[in-house]
């Protein structure tokens, strides 16, 4: 039989490190701490820096103090004012946007554009509406509205020679907005040529929506429909021009290429503002009514 017997084991011997390498490694661990340190201290200093302009810029040095308004001629400097809303709120945080619809909700502002300047002012620029005609509605009073029916304010404010726009409609308080039965007579009002503005007195809607005009001097204008405006009010330019009514008369341009010149009609039992207007006739295959004259001919 055999017997097998192991060696024992050689003790293992320490491999000696070169002095150079042991420095090398040494040097490179102090590089890694070096640079752990740069940049804890690197993001240290941002922070101190962020916090430093955050409490700056909300300080009571930054806050919003004054505020500079243009344009406010009917609106005024203070609803505007009031609308912006200062509390010494920071001037970092005031927010353009919110801070211009605001003050575009008040009556007579169209638009308006807000900017920051520092250290603690803004600059409020208003655009305002128009005023375009007084509306009448009994019960509610006269007010003063835009082009597109924006109430702006009481009739008081109303420059002198603003037409006067008579319609099914009732007014609501500033800032509301004329309801839908306006809106054939503010289409009229739009369209009106320079040459006619200083002579339109009045524009009355009725019900059916039909638009006529009284007119400086007695005269009376039966636009029909708020449709082909610029061709009627060349119709009514031409037969102004060329046949000046000498009386009260009523021009009816209901169809532009046929424009007719008659008497006004009899008067009412109740009094009205509404511009007079010619009866409504049917048209017989020679023309227009027998109560109408051709603008361009005698009386037939």
């Amino acid at each position: 039989m055999t017997q097998v017997i192991e060696a024992p084991e050689a003790a293992a011997t320490p491999v000696a490190i070169e002095p150079r390498i042991l420095e090398r490694r040494e040097e490179v661990a102090r590089q890694h701490r070096r640079k752990r340190v740069r940049v804890a201290a690197t993001v240290g200093a941002v922070v101190l820096v962020v916090a430093a302009v955050w409490g700056t810029l909300h300080s009571p040095v930054l806050a919003a103090r004054h505020v500079t308004v243009i344009g406010a001629i009917h609106t005024g400097t203070g609803p505007v004012v009031a609308a912006v809303g200062l509390t010494g709120q920071p001037l970092v945080d005031v927010n353009p946007g919110r801070v211009a619809a605001r003050v575009e909700a008040l009556p007579w502002v169209a638009r308006a554009t807000v900017a920051r300047h520092w250290p603690d002012d803004i600059t409020v620029t208003v655009v305002e509406r128009a005023p375009a005609a007084v509306v009448e509605s009994p019960g509610h009073g006269a007010v003063l509205v835009d082009g597109r029916g924006h109430v702006l304010s009481s009739a008081q404010e109303a420059a002198p020679g603003t037409p006067v726009l008579v319609a099914p409609v009732a007014t609501g308080r500033p800032g509301s907005v004329l309801g839908p039965a306006a809106a054939p007579g503010l289409s009229v009002l739009a369209a009106v040529p320079p040459l006619l503005q200083r002579r339109v007195e009045q524009v009355a809607v009725g019900a059916d929506g039909d638009v006529s005009l009284a007119l400086t001097g007695h005269v009376g204008v039966t636009l029909g429909p708020a449709v082909e405006l610029p061709a009627k009010f060349e119709a009514l330019l031409s037969v102004l021009v060329d046949v000046p009514p000498t009386a009260p008369d009523v021009i009816d341009v209901t169809v532009p290429d046929a424009p007719a010149v008659g008497p006004p009609p009899p008067p009412v039992s109740r009094v009205t503002r509404i511009a007079p207007t010619t009866p409504v006739v049917p048209l017989g295959a020679g023309g227009r009514a027998p109560q109408m004259r051709p603008a361009g001919g005698g009386p037939s």
